[in-house]
């Protein structure tokens, strides 16, 4: 992406940057990251929330050609403005993962999300067949993603009904509520992003609160903090 005509211009400000996030600083994030994010989309249709103002976005899913939204090393520069500041990556109709979002509500404390991200985490790595890795993924807002990668690929759905079914027979289902709306005061275990064009925030991009999507080990979760998700 071109170097930012308004470089000083404010994009965030909020409790995390006080001090607020300029162009700049979403110029420079974006062009460190590059490879990584590169590497996170291929071959991936894009969601994007782009700044139209201090705490206002907008989304986009189409190019101005009417394409979905591909990116490659060679749109990166063009594509990528310092007011993207989000992007979402698409589920395929096959993969080889799914997610189990920890949906909490905001008001909820962060330590509700961390326990439930802990108790899904030995869920999956204890409970779910055919199972090769589990990752504890923070969304860089309130919450984590349980990312479960099996050992083979399957059609987006068939995961979902597998979790799901797996999930509703474990002892987790008296403690949450599993695939529903959530409620004040009752984690959601949230399996809506497993579908055709389902979309889930890609690691290495901020989200619209500027923090980064990251991973985070198991035996740091409980210590995680999110504002070491600045940049």
């Amino acid at each position: 992406m071109s170097y930012p005509e308004n470089p000083d211009t404010i994009i965030i400000k909020n409790k995390f940057y006080k001090n607020s996030l300029k162009e700049l600083d979403l110029w420079n994030y974006y062009q460190k990251v590059k490879r990584d994010l590169l590497k996170e989309t291929f071959n991936r249709d894009l969601m994007v929330f782009i700044a139209t103002d201090i705490g206002k976005t907008i989304i986009r899913r189409k190019l101005k050609t009417g394409q979905n939204i591909r990116m490659t090393s060679r749109n990166y520069d063009t594509l990528i403005t310092s007011r993207s500041i989000s992007w979402h990556s698409s589920m395929n109709n096959i993969e080889n993962f799914g997610i189990i979002d920890i949906d909490i509500d905001p008001l909820d404390r962060f330590i509700t999300a961390q326990t439930a991200a802990n108790d899904v985490y030995n869920f999956a790595i204890n409970d779910i067949p055919n199972i090769k890795n589990v990752q504890i993924r923070f969304t860089g807002k309130t919450s984590f993603h349980i990312l479960c990668e099996f050992n083979q690929k399957n059609k987006i759905d068939n995961i979902r009904f597998l979790l799901q079914r797996l999930l509703m027979g474990s002892d987790l289902n008296r403690k949450y509520l599993i695939n529903e709306k959530r409620r004040r005061g009752v984690i959601n275990l949230d399996l809506s992003i497993n579908k055709f064009r389902g979309n889930f925030i890609t690691l290495h991009s901020l989200s619209v609160l500027g923090l980064k999507c990251v991973n985070v080990k198991y035996h740091e979760l409980m210590r995680f903090n999110p504002f070491q998700a600045r940049i």
